[in-house]
Formats: structure tokens, sequence, C-alpha cells
């Protein structure tokens, strides 16, 4: 889920291109708090809350996809860029936080297991979960790592692994080899439907998001212009459609349409405005973007240990507010998921980035 940089060098790419796409880090922060939003629900449930909740907002998962689909593309469209070169970047940004959550996760498993309420020690299942190989995980009973907003990462190793494929053909050939690839992971579901194997949880059609995204940064590389109003009706479009088709729950095998493409509307019209000069300067705005891959990551160990303290330490007319809890709730997901971004993620990922280049430098020629 959920990219890192979205910067590309101006030299390398269309005439027309930004050298951030502002808007998507933009939507990377409202896409991580709209999740953070939908999964208050769980915790709202602990203390009793059986009201209706908005579950458009895990839709934030839909964006992050498409985005992870476009950051790919752009960044390695007219760049040479080897296959392992793609693949240790992207490794490096994404495993550092990850693993060091999951050994924290491990840790807390290990000493008080009374915090984790909802996980249970299987070691075979603790080893797939650092290596981002789905298992099913021994309460829930489905394919989820031991941090279970991890399953999304999942899902990106494995695209990564199919895009890093495409970069060994030209780039003319690029975008019909990733689209196909993924439809092929996709149509493997019918020669093994039974729930919860390995095949039948990359074969979700969710994947296809990644396409959507390649799909709009080869239409942005290729230095074609729009309007700045077409981007402001399909910003507009996508997020009427992403609210009533996101609550059709039965429907998970339609998702890459009814989600997938309300999402792609909206990264596909932001991109568009920012291409035009429409585009809100936020300095907060680009933080959270910055700061979303550790919100997403974080957000259920803060808000389960958040909920605690507040039944804990609060009086009852206050702990007992589901208002309150709500944004209270929200903030300190978001403050906790920022401060481990500067604290934690930027540091890891510098020393995880000079360890690759020291190992380089040091192989022989």
């Amino acid at each position: 889920m959920i990219e890192g940089s979205t910067r590309v060098s101006e030299s390398k790419t269309a005439a027309s291109s930004p050298s951030t796409y502002v808007s998507i880090q933009q939507l990377r922060a409202v896409a991580a708090l709209g999740v953070v939003l939908a999964h208050l629900e769980i915790y709202l449930g602990r203390m009793g809350f059986a009201g209706v909740w908005p579950h458009f907002l895990t839709s934030g998962v839909d964006i992050f996809f498409v985005i992870s689909g476009f950051i790919m593309w752009v960044t390695t469209a007219d760049r040479a860029v080897t296959p392992a070169q793609f693949f240790v970047n992207r490794l490096t940004r994404i495993a550092p936080l990850y693993w060091a959550v999951t050994a924290l996760a491990l840790a807390v498993l290990l000493t008080n297991r009374s915090l984790m309420p909802g996980a249970a020690l299987d070691w075979g299942h603790v080893v797939a979960s650092f290596l981002f190989i789905p298992a099913m995980h021994p309460v829930i009973g489905e394919p989820q790592p031991l941090v279970t907003a991890g399953w999304t990462l999942n899902f990106e190793m494995m695209f990564y692994a199919l895009f890093a494929l495409a970069l060994f053909l030209p780039q003319r050939f690029r975008l019909n080899a990733v689209l196909t690839l993924l439809l092929g992971v996709v149509s493997l579901r019918m020669f093994d439907p039974r729930p919860f194997g390995a095949i039948w949880f990359y074969s979700s059609n969710i994947i296809l998001e990644f396409g959507f995204g390649v799909m709009i940064g080869a239409l942005v590389t290729a230095g074609r212009r729009y309007s700045a109003r077409a981007g402001l009706i399909l910003v507009v479009l996508g997020a009427l459609l992403i609210v009533p088709l996101s609550e059709i729950r039965e429907a998970e095998h339609l998702r890459a349409i009814l989600r997938g493409v309300p999402s792609a509307l909206i990264v596909l019209g932001a991109v568009m405005l920012e291409l035009e000069g429409r585009v809100l300067a936020s300095r907060l705005a680009r933080f959270l973007g910055d700061a979303s891959y550790s919100i997403y990551l974080t957000h259920g160990m803060v808000l389960s240990a958040f909920t605690r303290l507040w039944a804990k330490l609060l009086p009852p007319a206050i702990s007992g507010s589901f208002v309150l809890f709500c944004l209270a709730g929200f903030v300190v997901a978001a403050i906790a998921g920022s401060a481990i971004y500067l604290l934690v993620e930027k540091p890891l990922g510098r020393v995880a980035k000079n360890l690759f280049r020291s190992r380089r430098s040091l192989a022989p020629a």
C-alpha cells in the first residue's frame, strides 16, 4: 500500500511533468487518514458502539494501490533502471519500517500476550509475515500477517516483482507487459478457486488497481495535456462514485471495478489538475503524505493502546463519549504515525540505503 517518494527527475520525464507530484502526496495523506477513520469502528465496537459506520473510508487502500502503480511508472520511465536496482530500491523503502513494527508486535506477543488478544504465536506465520508471504492468521483464520495492516504489502511485493520483470523489456513494451502479467495473475483464480490459498490470495482482482495507476503514469509521461476542468470533473465523479459503490461489501469479486475505477478517476483528475497548475499548496498535507506509510502501518497498534488508556485514565462521562473517542483517537494516530515517520522510518530508510550502497561499492567489477 503504500508508496514513498513521488519525486521524478525533470530531465528524465516529459516536460509537462513536475519534479514532485504534490497532488499524489496529498492523496496519500487523505487515503491513510481515511483508513484510520475506517478502523476506528473496530475500537468503537469494543466500547459497545453498534451504529452505522462509513465503510467507503477503507477505499483509501484502493487509492494507495492506484498511486503505487502510478509512481512505479513515472519513476522508471525513460530511465536506465535495472530490475535488480528497482526491486532493491522498493525493498529498502518498504521493508525496514515493516520489519521493525513486526518485530515490535512479536516482542509484545512474547512478553505480554494479553496486550494482543487478536493474535497468537505461530512461528510459521511469524516467518511468513517477515517475508511478505501470505499465511493463515492463527486467530483471524484468513491470510493476514502478524501486523494485519501489512496484508497490502504482500500485494505490493508481488506487484514489484511483476514490474521488475517488465523492466527487462524496452520501454515501449512495458505497459502492455505489466497489464498482461496482472491480468494473467488474476486469471489464475479460475484454476484454483479454493479460499485462502496462496493462489486465491494473489489472484484477487484488487491487483488490477496497480494497472490503473500504471496506465495513468503512461498517459502523464507521454506529455499529453488535459484541461483543469476535466481534471476537476474526474475528481468529483470519482468521489461521488466511490462512496456508494464501496458500501456494496458483498461484491468483493468486483472490487477493482467498484472501488478501483473511482480511485483511478480521483488520481487521474488530481494529477491533471496539478499539471495545469491547480494544486493546493499545503505543507501539512504534504507532510502527512510523506508520513502516510508510518501512519497506515502503525495506526492499529496505536489505536489499540489508546483504547486501553482511554478507558482506564478518563472518567466515564468522558470515556463513554464515542464522538470524543473518535476525535482523540484520530488525532493521536496521526501524531503518533508522524512521529514514527520522523524518528524511525526516515532513519531506518537512510541506514538501509547506505547499507545497499556500500555493498554495491564493495562488489567486484
